[in-house]
């Protein structure tokens, strides 16, 4: 029996905002219908999905990943997944797989444009207000994580226990990316962190100097000392 593909949210975390070398630009230009300059848009990064099992007691596996980091670029970036009640506040224009330890998350790049409409979302997100996100997305099979079928055909409930495994249900067959979303409060509970950014280079040379000529200790008192 053929089923309805699901609708889904997902939730992510903003984890960067990034700068512009031209290399950006010409990305962010592939999308644009007139060439933007670099004063025209913000480019931020943020964690959309990943492989860990959320508090909805779901999970992608790592090959459904790499498909929503092929779909993501082109996509927009919406406010609380409002498609009804509002336009995209920006666009994703590059994508990555990012690993750390046991966890891979799909990591794109998003621009968003720098008007007067967009000037408060922009601070909020570089103010840390805004810092979690969502992924909208449809997908064809929530394959049961203790037997193996499909969810809606089993009688296993997830986020119960059954033996020594707590049941969830793995998102599997994903069809497409509907949208990414900055909202309130995602499953994930990671928040925005602000790129280092280096020093001016007359700050940075002279702050070279200063450490250059800097005396340094060989032998810290008392540690030749005799007992």
């Amino acid at each position: 029996m053929d089923m309805e593909p699901f609708v889904f949210r997902h939730e992510g975390a903003l984890v960067a905002s990034r700068g512009r070398p031209e290399a950006v630009v010409d990305e962010v230009n592939r999308f644009a219908l007139r060439p933007l300059e670099t004063d025209e848009f913000a480019v931020f990064t943020l964690d959309l999905c990943h492989n860990r099992v959320d508090r909805h007691f779901s999970r992608f596996p790592e090959e459904e990943l790499d498909r929503i980091n092929a779909l993501t670029p082109g996509r927009p970036l919406m406010e609380r997944h409002a498609l009804r009640d509002s336009l995209p506040r920006g666009t994703f224009f590059r994508s990555r797989v990012h690993r750390q330890g046991d966890t891979v998350t799909v990591r794109p790049d998003v621009y968003v444009l720098r008007t007067t409409a967009n000037a408060d979302f922009i601070v909020n997100i570089e103010g840390g207000v805004y810092r979690e996100t969502s992924i909208g997305f449809s997908f064809r099979l929530p394959e049961c994580s203790v037997c193996g079928k499909d969810l809606r055909t089993c009688d296993h409930v997830p986020g119960r226990s059954y033996g020594d495994a707590v049941c969830h249900y793995i998102l599997r067959e994903v069809m497409d990316v509907i949208e990414g979303s900055v909202v309130a409060s995602g499953s994930q509970g990671t928040g925005f962190v602000a790129e280092e950014r280096a020093l001016p280079l007359p700050q940075a040379l002279d702050a070279a100097r200063r450490a250059y000529h800097e005396p340094i200790t060989i032998n810290p008192p008392n540690v030749w000392a005799a007992e």
